[in-house]
């Protein structure tokens, strides 16, 4: 099945319902109902909004495509072209947008703590 502008729109809102992600990016609802319910293409203004919001390439929410790394850690969020079959990636990308999203709201303390939080897990990762 070849996955849609819609598809990539699922996978970027996780559990978030289609006008609250929407408000969240910042695209008027009725916009946004044209590229959720008539599976429309956003001008290019609302998708840099996109991009802006969720962190991802323009070139994968258009495509489904996903852009090389080039060593840039930024662009971990859209390894997930084929989020919809693998549940781990779907993860990845989920926990990626919650963190963004910590880093975007929370105080320093909470981001501390987080940072601190994971050198813990991926140090022990390395023991296993």
């Amino acid at each position: 099945m070849k996955e849609t502008f819609k598809d990539r729109l699922k996978i970027l809102m996780g559990s978030l319902r289609p006008y609250t992600f929407a408000r969240k990016c910042g695209i008027e609802k009725g916009l946004f109902q044209n590229y959720w319910q008539r599976g429309k293409i956003p001008t290019y203004e609302n998708l840099l909004k996109l991009q802006k919001g969720t962190g991802c390439s323009i070139d994968w929410l258009l495509t489904g495509k996903t852009p090389a790394l080039g060593g840039r850690v930024d662009k971990l969020l859209f390894i997930a072209s084929d989020a919809e079959n693998d549940a781990r990636q779907r993860r990845l990308v989920d926990t990626s947008l919650t963190l963004r999203e910590i880093y975007r709201t929370a105080s320093d303390k909470d981001i501390i703590s987080v940072e601190l939080l994971l050198h813990c897990v991926l140090r022990q990762a390395k023991r296993s």
